[in-house]
């Protein structure tokens, strides 16, 4: 082992002593914080170019008077939302609008529960049942609703054809271009469509109530209707409103299924905001005015969200 002159470092010595020399790092580099930061970076950018940034965009193109294919723009401040207030289009589209979304919303849910209490029982064949009720939410909402429409054609539909050799009707019902059964039509189509979406959450709490708590009810004569309000119901509360919530949001936006229907026919009496919005702003071109309706849909949707929030801290709190 050679040794350094008197006076002098070996190069390990050297170096070691530059490294001690080093400023330390900063905390907040080795701070879970920031370790938690950094993870989610990614996300959070990518939540901002594909929502953020469309957002802030619609609320500023909701200000413009702009025509679809110009790139020229006049702000006009409130002026597209006075324009629609003074519209019986507009309010004619939130009637229709809150009547699918309460409707449907409803009668999925009627569904939804009872296909979940159903299916919780114990029967022969219950996996294969389970299944089939799934049918409808995983096939592409686009075949589904296609499905449907040719099977409500009026002149060569099978459903006419069915129910006119069945003796329920004697002649072809306009299911889809009657003004008073589009709506109806469009509800029920869209309730089979997702209430299985109700039926999985649902299901899915029921499998975690204890059974010993139905055995102790039993044990103390309460009956099924009892044991389903007493002990159930309450189990499925917190569950069912927030699937209400994350339903009504989506029916109260829905596009798809409406549009490829009916495409807010007859008459207007399945338009709803969505489709107002997209007519506006791809079919008359008028693109700050698509925007504004967009605007309200988004306003409406947020307040109920905040309101149903409350809501539901109230209920966790009881």
């Amino acid at each position: 082992m050679t040794l350094a002159p008197a006076g002098k470092a070996t190069p390990r010595q050297a170096m070691l002593s530059t490294i001690a020399r080093r400023p330390a790092p900063p905390r907040w580099r080795n701070s879970p914080a920031m370790v938690g930061w950094a993870f989610v970076a990614p996300s959070v950018l990518l939540l901002a170019v594909f929502t953020v940034y469309p957002l802030a965009h619609s609320l500023w193109l909701s200000l413009q008077d702009r025509h679809l294919f110009s790139a020229q723009s006049t702000f006009v401040g409130l002026g597209n939302f006075t324009k629609l207030m003074h519209t019986a289009e507009f309010w004619s589209a939130l009637w229709n609008g809150t009547v699918f979304s309460v409707a449907t919303v409803t009668l999925q849910l009627m569904a939804g529960v009872t296909t979940a209490l159903l299916l919780h029982s114990r029967f022969r064949g219950r996996a294969l049942v389970r299944g089939v009720i799934l049918f409808p939410f995983v096939v592409p909402t686009i075949v589904a609703v296609l499905i449907w429409k040719w099977m409500l054609n009026d002149l060569y539909g099978v459903v006419n054809v069915w129910s006119i050799e069945a003796g329920v009707i004697r002649e072809p019902v306009l299911w889809l271009a009657s003004p008073q059964l589009a709506m109806l039509t469009v509800i029920a189509i869209n309730v089979w469509l997702f209430f299985p979406f109700i039926t999985i959450h649902v299901l899915a709490r029921l499998q975690v109530i204890p059974l010993e708590v139905y055995e102790s009810a039993r044990v103390d004569g309460a009956g099924g209707w009892q044991r389903f309000r007493y002990i159930t119901l309450p189990q499925l509360w917190s569950t069912i409103l927030l699937v209400v919530l994350i339903r009504g949001i989506w029916m109260f936006n829905k596009f798809d299924s409406v549009w490829l229907l009916t495409e807010g026919g007859p008459l207007g009496t399945t338009q709803t905001l969505p489709l107002l919005a997209y007519l506006k702003a791809f079919g008359q071109y008028q693109l700050g005015t698509g925007a504004a309706v967009a605007t309200v849909i988004f306003a409406l949707l947020a307040v109920a969200t905040l309101a149903y929030g409350r809501l539901l801290r109230t209920e966790r709190v009881a």
